[in-house]
Parts: structure tokens; sequence; C-alpha cells
């Protein structure tokens, strides 16, 4: 009962408010159960055939406070709705379980295979970005984001996470500088 238990919370690990509140207050490494250590949310992700530019988004993502924290509890989008026949909250709900895997404190290795969540990246981008050709790390960066936003329910009118996280604003000033022989 007890390698059901921690299988099924390695599969699928689940975070506490209060977990999550600590996550950054504290980097205490772990061991995972091939004996090396990590630090949770540090922890590399498989390159399958060319998906280092995917990889290296999901990971800075993955690190992100806000959005990390967002997506480790579930309870935050499981009842969106979607259209019949949407296939696009696949990307949210891969994304999430992905988060959690880097973020599980007891992980089987020091690293996390991305495969589920690219699958979706592959399906919902049709072919866009696949595993097996080298893509561009902005275009894929641009097309996830405004990809989730969607799949979250944002709009232009409409905020999500990410525009909450992502939008920000500029402010611009200018200073007349006198004559540098003054």
């Amino acid at each position: 009962m007890i390698l059901f238990s921690l299988l099924q919370y390695v599969l699928k690990p689940t975070f506490t408010k209060q977990h999550i509140a600590g996550l950054d207050k504290h980097g205490k490494l772990y061991r995972a159960y091939d004996g090396t250590t990590y630090l949770p949310g540090i922890v590399g992700l498989n390159n399958i055939k060319a998906n280092d530019y995917a990889n290296a988004v999901l990971q800075a993502f993955s690190n992100v406070p806000p959005l990390r924290n967002y997506f480790l509890e579930e309870e935050n989008y499981k009842g969106i709705r979607r259209p019949p026949g949407d296939i696009m909250f696949l990307l949210v709900q891969r994304f999430g379980e992905l988060m959690r895997k880097l973020w599980n404190p007891r992980n089987f290795k020091a690293h996390v295979s991305p495969h589920e969540m690219l699958q979706a990246v592959v399906l919902c981008s049709k072919k866009t970005f696949q595993i097996t050709k080298q893509g561009d790390a902005v275009d894929f960066m641009t097309w996830f984001l405004n990809a989730l936003h969607g799949a979250l329910g944002g709009t232009k009118k409409k905020s999500s996470i990410i525009t909450k996280v992502f939008q920000g604003s500029m402010r611009i000033f200018s200073k007349k500088l006198p004559h540098p022989d003054l």
C-alpha cells in the first residue's frame, strides 16, 4: 500500500497552498530514489530528439513564481470549460503536470521527461513545433504564451494568468542633458 501511494504521488504530485507558499523560502536538497540529490524546480528535462529549444523555454517558465504557483495548484484551472472539440486545453493540463513533476520533492530521478507536454505542443501547434526538428525558442515561447492564454479563456479584453504575469507597462521619461562641453 505504501509503495502504491508513493508511485501515485510520483506520477501525479499534488501541492498544498502552504507547500507552494514555502517553495522560495528554503532551498532544501532532496534525494531522488536513484540516489542523486536535486533541488525541486532545478531538474533537467530529457532531450527526446531535437526538443532542447522547447525545454529551455519550459524550464524558464517553471521558475517564474506566479506562473509556477498557478499551475502547481490544479484547482486553479481544472474548472475551465472549452468548446467541444477544442484541444488547446490539453496544453494547460500538460503544462500543469510538467510543473508538478519538476517541483516534486519525491522524484525517482533528478530529471523529468517532458514527453506528454511535447506531444501536446506538436498536436496543438499543428506540427509547427516538433520533437524531431530543431525549432526557434523565441517563436516557441511566443506561440506557447499566446496558446496558453487562449486555452485559459483569455482574450484581448479578458486577462488570464499569462497576461497578469507577463503583460507589463513601460514608463518613458526624457531629460534634457547639458552639452558635454559645459
